[in-house]
């Protein structure tokens, strides 16, 4: 989790800044995924995320989660994909054209998602901000105790929580739209109202 996952926006103070201290000691890659009403994942990745590590991920630990998935919703299933540079290396591409013809989004996906768009993303707009504010309540002690948080944390979502999420997407896009694609999320009661 890091610091460019969180957006704050203020039409009374747009230059108000919130200092926090997120970042300790311990550093930890985390892979999480949202199918049908539930949290598919953790997955935590040892070191820097490289291309290579994030094939090995897709090709040996993306099966492993999705074994409780029936095989009928894997087969439609689409990925999608922020704009992280190991996600753009040509071995995840090649591998995600071949395993996911036509059905990947991503920067330079077959289907072209926007790099920078957190408030259309339910990763971004809903689960990392939810997850931290459950891992940071309090300061984690441990690199061990900080993973149980997280660990903790994607099972207190419930399949209520993200179906409200599903619901907003529409809106979201909708707000989206309205304002020409620049940011919205602060204004999205006042637009779509």
């Amino acid at each position: 989790m890091n610091r460019r996952n969180s957006h704050f926006w203020s039409e009374q103070n747009p230059e108000w800044m919130h200092e926090t201290q997120h970042q300790v000691k311990w550093n930890i890659n985390v892979w999480c995924g949202i199918l049908n009403g539930q949290i598919i994942g953790p997955y935590f990745y040892d070191g820097n995320l490289t291309g290579v590590r994030y094939l090995n991920f897709l090709t040996n630990e993306l099966p492993n989660l999705l074994e409780q998935v029936p095989l009928s919703v894997r087969k439609e299933m689409w990925l999608q994909q922020d704009g992280a540079p190991p996600h753009n290396s040509n071995i995840v591409k090649d591998f995600l054209n071949s395993q996911f013809p036509e059905k990947w989004m991503g920067t330079n996906g077959p289907i072209l998602w926007p790099p920078r768009s957190p408030d259309l993303t339910p990763l971004d707009f809903f689960l990392w901000g939810y997850l931290k504010d459950i891992v940071y309540a309090t300061q984690p002690t441990s690199l061990d105790d900080l993973i149980q948080r997280i660990k903790n944390g994607c099972k207190s979502i419930s399949s209520d929580m993200l179906n409200r999420v599903y619901e907003s997407i529409p809106q979201r896009f909708e707000c989206c739209i309205n304002s020409s694609g620049k940011q919205f999320e602060h204004k999205l009661k006042k637009i779509c109202d």
